[in-house]
């Protein structure tokens, strides 16, 4: 209780003493009444200037902050770019505002899709891109169907166009994987047997990629070639095949992979 009493008389004490020097303050200066008014007058202003000074510079910082909380909150949207300029998981809207003109395609299986003319950034292998926004409205797919090649029966000039794009995506996407399904052909051949006489046999061989009749079977559709390739957010298919007049191109198919994930994400949400 003593040391209490002791510091409470301590800090009267300082009290007194401060006050003793504000009011010696004025008379050192000599000053009469009415100027001791004044200069109490002038530092009473000059302490609310002060005060709202520093009021206004709280408030400036509370609005700086709140907003950068704004920003943090409601940050723009970043799309990630996509092949020819595009951008992946972008609504229609947002594509057509690059200049981009989308003309209406029906797909089987693959709703809101457009034909899709002057890409950003064209490529000159290519005649047609086609882009599919799915009932999401988010760009998640781009088809891109090569200039169709006047080629040999050995489709030489479309396996080159296919291995020139087959380097091209391993180097830049990896993960590739090869997939080919040979023609089967049918092959009668005349045997003979151990009395001398003859017989026929059907024997089977496999169109190899390059056989002369190779193309012939990519139109029909009897071989099949194509590849895959992947990273962690495009996968892509490249295939060649013919057309009925003979000409062999590739088509390159892009599919966004962060899509599959978003729409399971909401489904979670939902339930």
């Amino acid at each position: 209780m003593m040391k209490h009493i002791l510091i409470f008389l301590t800090t009267l004490l300082c009290c007194l003493s401060g006050l003793v020097k504000a009011d010696s303050f004025f008379d050192d200066l000599i000053l009469d009444k009415q100027q001791k008014l004044e200069v109490q007058e002038k530092m009473l202003m000059d302490e609310s200037k002060a005060k709202t000074s520093e009021a206004l510079d709280r408030r400036l910082l509370n609005l700086k902050f709140n907003q950068k909380k704004k920003d943090i909150e409601e940050p723009d949207v970043v799309f990630d770019m996509a092949p020819f300029g595009l951008l992946w998981l972008a609504p229609k809207q947002e594509i057509e505002k690059l200049n981009v003109t989308l003309r209406p395609k029906t797909i089987k299986d693959a709703p809101n899709c457009y034909a899709t003319k002057h890409l950003p950034k064209p490529v000159a292998a290519f005649e047609n891109v086609l882009t599919c926004f799915g009932k999401n409205d988010a760009l998640w797919r781009i088809v891109a169907y090569g200039v169709p090649i006047d080629d040999n029966e050995k489709a030489s000039k479309g396996l080159a166009e296919y291995q020139k794009f087959y380097d091209i995506f391993k180097d830049k996407y990896g993960n590739d994987q090869e997939f080919y399904t040979a023609a089967v052909v049918n092959i009668d051949e005349e045997v003979e047997l151990k009395d001398g006489s003859t017989s026929h046999v059907i024997k089977q061989r496999f169109v190899e990629k390059g056989d002369d009749d190779f193309k012939q079977k990519l139109m029909n559709g009897e071989s099949i070639l194509y590849a895959t390739f992947h990273n962690l957010l495009v996968e892509v298919t490249l295939v060649l095949t013919a057309n009925g007049d003979g000409q062999t191109f590739i088509v390159v198919d892009y599919q966004n992979l962060r899509k599959t994930s978003i729409e399971q994400q909401q489904m979670l949400d939902a339930l």
